[in-house]
């Protein structure tokens, strides 16, 4: 006989593949399903844990556990709107703008300006969501000498990165990529357990030397996926 812990995944898993739980369903909770297998809690939870890693559920820390749909991919190599990624996959964005302000720049983040301490510069921190569920922290700093009109938008009908892409020119991308435990902070703007895999896209983009902004665009792990295409290096074979 299997062990309990994978006849528990196997049950979710059928009931996902089978249609009986379908995309955004709640699965019943860890309680229910410990009385179903009289397993215990914390076998339960080893089951669920997994398959949220793999990105069959998503928990949400307070609300439960949901079946997910495919994860959402992201170019790599190309800077795009979050909005446009979200309505590509046919559902609806929405922000919400947690913090919008000038910031005196420190030692630690006028490096990401290249500006020296002292210096203001503004300071965006918004939640991107599909379909109401949290999808992307954005945290970003923006050179105010290149975007000087930067503080009187509105962010909620227009994204930060778009009105950038639109009203300031660049000339060089910078992308990383790394992975992260979610902190206190990440949990509750994207409603995740403290330690759920994060996937971090930070974005530098530039203006011939001159730094415009600093992003770090953060994701739960399971909900987000990013891809990259570039050409080969055609090699001509001799032939004697």
């Amino acid at each position: 006989m299997k062990p309990l812990n994978v006849r528990i995944k196997d049950f979710i898993q059928s009931n996902i593949a089978d249609g009986t739980w379908a995309e955004g369903d709640k699965i019943p909770s860890e309680a229910e399903l410990a009385r179903q297998f009289e397993a215990s809690r914390m076998t339960v939870n080893r089951a669920v844990k997994e398959l949220a890693e793999r990105g069959c559920l998503r928990r949400l820390q307070g609300l439960g556990t949901f079946v997910t749909g495919r994860a959402t991919e992201a170019p790599l190599f190309e800077v795009q709107s979050i909005r446009q990624i979200i309505q590509g996959r046919g559902e609806k964005h929405q922000c919400k703008l947690i913090n919008l302000k000038r910031d005196r720049l420190n030692s630690s983040t006028a490096g990401y300006l290249g500006l020296s301490p002292g210096i203001e510069a503004y300071y965006l921190v918004a939640v991107h969501t599909a379909g109401g569920q949290p999808l992307q922290l954005e945290r970003r700093f923006v050179n105010p000498g290149l975007a000087p009109d930067f503080m009187n938008q509105d962010f909620t009908e227009l994204t930060a990165s778009e009105y950038l892409l639109k009203h300031v020119p660049f000339t060089e991308v910078e992308h990383t990529v790394d992975a992260i435990a979610a902190d206190s902070n990440i949990c509750r703007l994207l409603s995740l357990d403290i330690g759920t895999p994060c996937l971090r896209l930070t974005r530098r983009t530039l203006l011939d030397k001159a730094i415009i902004t600093r992003v770090e665009l953060i994701h739960p792990g399971d909900q987000f996926t990013l891809t990259g295409r570039f050409p080969g290096i055609a090699m001509a074979v001799a032939v004697a």
